[in-house]
């Protein structure tokens, strides 16, 4: 501070040196109040320096936020995954893929007896792997998502002896999993040639083979792993499916079948075919008790050989013309026939040896016939003109009565002859009646012999001898 002494009367005006003092002092007050000023800042300042720290970490959560996926629902995984278009096989490094295939339902819906061919039904649930189709499930908390069939690849079995085969899927979708193993089922309809053996019809039964593989070559491609497999519907029509089971042709993987048992239901067969042609030969054999004359038998053997080809016709409808094991029924029918013929022309020839004694032909024996005829004709003419004349003239009434009696002689000499034709005609067919009984008994023995006794072998691997 500047003091300023002396009275009024003494006082005189400020030096320099006082001046110097003041303005010295008012600069000491003026620095005094600029730091208080900035000890007052310092609390407002330090505020802004915590706002600053702590906008650190919330940048660091945006950044965060920004790393973590915003799908996280099925259908936007869906798209993700479709968007990949993964509709080639996988790719593995071996270049092999597994094909899983857990079951198999199989159904046997016809067998064709007359083509050799039997058309059957699978359910086929498949399971393979695809990396390319897999997910973090930390990242997306979902183990299977559904996709559509026609947007991801989907592997395609075939038939290898199969003559027509349609595949489809079970269903339009197919179920993922988070490590790439994909589920889809698909629904096949084939028809396989198999030549059934037909040998012992309508006592039939047999195997058939369905080759189910996929593609592969070189090593490269598909391989199946197969579980079991089961039956459903085994009765269809007049066959049974006892058993289905799961072959591979020489242990190998690439030859994978399904080895088909099949038994025919003779019922129906044996009681549409076989019962009647027995019936009908027993018939032809009771028709030897009809008479030879008056055509009666020959009449009903004509009808039982028209009925027995009947038969016949409805047998070739369902039997093949041919094949490694002949239908034994069809040589069954056939040797029927021939007998049932034989015995029609036996019962017409005897007919006509009983009639007319003699087996020359007609026209022959209808001369002789006719002249035989015109004797007798003359004889009754004369007879006549003889009576005429015992009515005329009594004296020749003893000669009219001599030719009478020579008349009446002839015609009994004719029934004896007669008689005699039928005798004989009667006893050849009694010895044609036991050739033809024998013949049929020895028949019955050799045919059932061939029918269960005996039995034929068909290779039904033939596509595989490759």
């Amino acid at each position: 501070m500047c003091f300023v002494t002396g009275g009024r009367a003494g006082m005189r005006p400020m030096d320099h040196s006082v001046l110097k003092c003041c303005l010295f002092s008012l600069f000491l007050l003026t620095v005094s109040a600029s730091g208080t000023l900035s000890n007052s800042a310092v609390p407002t300042i330090q505020p802004l320096s915590n706002t600053a720290s702590a906008s650190q970490p919330a940048n660091t959560a945006t950044s965060s936020s920004a790393t973590t996926p915003s799908c996280t629902t099925r259908r936007c995984l869906a798209s993700m995954l479709i968007a990949k278009e993964a509709r080639s096989p996988p790719q593995s490094p071996r270049c092999i893929s597994i094909i899983r295939v857990p079951s198999i339902v199989y159904e046997t819906l016809s067998v064709d007896t007359k083509n050799l061919r039997f058309e059957s039904r699978l359910e086929v649930p498949l399971s393979w792997e695809d990396p390319d189709l897999s997910w973090n499930t930390s990242v997306y908390h979902h183990d299977v998502v559904v996709l559509p069939v026609s947007k991801i690849w989907t592997p395609e079995l075939h038939v290898t002896n199969g003559v027509q085969t349609t595949m489809k899927h079970g269903n339009k979708d197919l179920l993922v999993h988070s490590n790439g193993t994909i589920e889809h089922m698909v629904i096949m309809n084939t028809v396989v040639g198999c030549e059934v053996n037909l040998y012992n019809y309508p006592f039939a039964s047999d195997f058939c083979a369905i080759a189910l593989n996929v593609w592969a070559i070189s090593g490269c491609g598909m391989f199946l792993d197969f579980g079991n497999v089961s039956k459903t519907s085994a009765n269809r029509g007049d066959w049974l499916t006892e058993e289905v089971e799961l072959n591979a042709k020489g242990g190998r993987d690439d030859r994978n079948y399904l080895w088909v048992s099949l038994k025919m239901r003779s019922e129906n067969p044996f009681l549409s075919l076989v019962l009647p042609s027995i019936l009908i030969i027993v018939a032809d054999v009771v028709s030897f008790s009809l008479p030879l004359g008056g055509g009666e038998r020959i009449s009903f053997k004509v009808t039982l050989v028209l009925s027995f080809i009947m038969f016949l016709i409805i047998l070739n409808d369902l039997l093949p013309g041919g094949g490694q094991c002949s239908p034994i029924i069809r040589k069954h029918f056939c040797f029927c026939l021939v007998i049932l013929v034989l015995s029609t022309l036996q019962s017409m020839v005897l007919t006509r040896l009983a009639k007319c004694g003699t087996l020359w032909p007609c026209s022959l024996s209808k001369s002789k016939d006719s002249l035989l005829k015109d004797t007798d004709n003359e004889e009754v003419s004369k007879s006549d003109i003889t009576v005429i004349k015992l009515k005329a003239s009594e004296e020749k009434k003893n000669t009219a009565l001599q030719k009478v009696v020579k008349f009446l002689d002839k015609m009994a000499a004719q029934d004896q002859k007669k008689a005699r034709r039928h005798r004989l005609a009667n006893k050849v067919d009694l010895i044609c009646f036991c050739i033809y009984l024998t013949v049929l008994i020895v028949y019955a023995v050799v045919i059932l012999y061939f029918s269960f006794g005996s039995s034929c072998e068909i290779n039904h691997l033939e596509f595989c001898e490759y």
